[in-house]
């Protein structure tokens, strides 16, 4: 019953041929490289069903492979060329990346045999398959839906294929490398790096790899759209210090993975800047409201409740969240740094100041300091401390050792009072 299937396939490739569509039949003596198959070509498709049972050598044949044993290499440049053949004139199948894996299955003069690399695509026309079976000898597999792109394989009547139609040209499908497929590389660029099982298992890590890339990806986006005290900062950073630590063999995804951790943390100090900037405001707002109750409170003395007054402490507390704030930002570029280094660095290199310290009263927002310094009762800067109590030395002239800080646009400068001295 087989018999008049295959007359009447011969037939259609006829037909096929003669409409532009059998130029991918090759005959018994036709060879590798030849381009599209035209009217002559289609005249010996008569003869196909008597050819469909000869033996067919592989395109590559490895004639001299003889002893050679298979190992995994690791290409040593950047944009290496895979070629189909055995020297520099042959089509280029893709450039390779630095590091990338191949295995090598023999070699050929000053090339290596390259097993096809997962990603790379091969082509025959649709004509010749039916139901996934191959219907003709020979039949040119290319390297890109094109009746002139290199062959780098042949299919034989009976072949089973698995593939889809290209999105390229509709015409072709596209499939894997047959299996006698082979592409070459320079042997310069490859270094020995295990056997040819080694390949798959790093291919299984890096697949691996990339799902915890994107793990990591997706939920540092998620956490970062949550609020500064329910983000969970830990937790994200460490998925990326795994990749860093677990996949040092991965010098690329190593890279990666630090760069994200560098700009998630950034993201998050803003996050916390922006929280205790606003916790300082609520703060000082408090302590707006103390003074008004204190003032209030002297006027109106009541017998019933105890006066409303503003502790030392409490003006000294105020700036805690501000200060921490710019401790987090030194210490994002100062790793492994203790709020003391940071104050440690930033006393050996304070200003002296000189003047009458008066309290800062007024209730403004984003005030730079809680006193300011006068000289000759003119102010020439504002001032502030956690460290010192600077009630103690209200109406005195002084000499300070204080450091720069943000004066929030005020009109003078304002400063972190380290030591007083009078």
């Amino acid at each position: 019953m087989r018999a008049p299937i295959k007359y009447l396939f011969s037939s259609i490739f006829i037909v096929n041929a003669m409409n532009g569509y059998g130029e991918e039949v090759s005959s018994q003596n036709q060879n590798a490289n030849k381009q599209l198959i035209n009217k002559q070509e289609a005249i010996k498709l008569s003869n196909l069903s008597q050819s469909q049972n000869q033996k067919v050598k592989p395109i590559h044949p490895d004639s001299e492979k003889g002893t050679f044993k298979s190992f995994t290499g690791k290409v040593v440049g950047s944009n290496v060329r895979l070629r189909t053949h055995a020297d520099t004139e042959s089509a280029i199948v893709r450039g390779l990346e630095k590091d990338e894996l191949l295995v090598i299955t023999g070699e050929k003069n000053d090339f290596y045999m390259v097993q096809p690399p997962q990603d790379v695509k091969a082509y025959v026309f649709r004509s010749f398959v039916l139901d996934n079976v191959v219907e003709g000898n020979r039949v040119n597999v290319r390297l890109s839906p094109e009746t002139d792109a290199p062959v780098v394989g042949n299919l034989c009547t009976g072949d089973k294929v698995e593939g889809k139609i290209s999105e390229k040209n509709p015409k072709w499908l596209e499939i894997a490398p047959p299996s006698t497929t082979v592409f070459f590389i320079a042997k310069e660029y490859v270094d020995f790096v295990g056997g040819p099982e080694v390949k798959p298992i790093q291919d299984k890590r890096k697949e691996t790899l990339n799902k915890l890339m994107d793990a990591a990806h997706l939920a540092s986006q998620s956490e970062m759209n949550k609020s500064f005290e329910e983000i969970d900062f830990e937790r994200l950073a460490s998925k990326f210090r795994t990749i860093m630590t677990e996949y040092k063999d991965f010098p690329d995804h190593v890279s990666k993975a630090s760069q994200k951790l560098s700009l998630l943390q950034e993201t998050y100090l803003q996050k916390k800047l922006v929280y205790l900037e606003n916790k300082t405001n609520m703060l000082t707002k408090e302590l707006s409201q103390e003074k008004v109750f204190a003032n209030q409170a002297k006027k109106t003395p009541s017998p019933e409740e105890p006066q409303r007054v503003i502790s030392r402490t409490d003006r000294m507390k105020i700036w805690e969240p501000l200060e921490q704030a710019l401790f987090l930002s030194w210490a994002a570029i100062n790793h492994a740094k203790t709020m003391n280094d940071f104050y440690t660095e930033q006393k050996s290199k304070a200003v002296a100041l000189r003047g009458q310290i008066e309290v800062y009263g007024d209730p403004v927002k984003n005030k730079p300091g809680d006193f300011v310094i006068k000289d000759k009762d003119l102010p020439v800067a504002y001032i502030y401390s956690t460290q010192i109590d600077l009630d103690q030395y209200v109406g005195k002239q002084v000499n300070l050792l204080a450091y720069p800080r943000p004066n929030n646009s005020f009109a003078f400068p304002a400063y972190y009072v380290f030591d007083v001295a009078h």
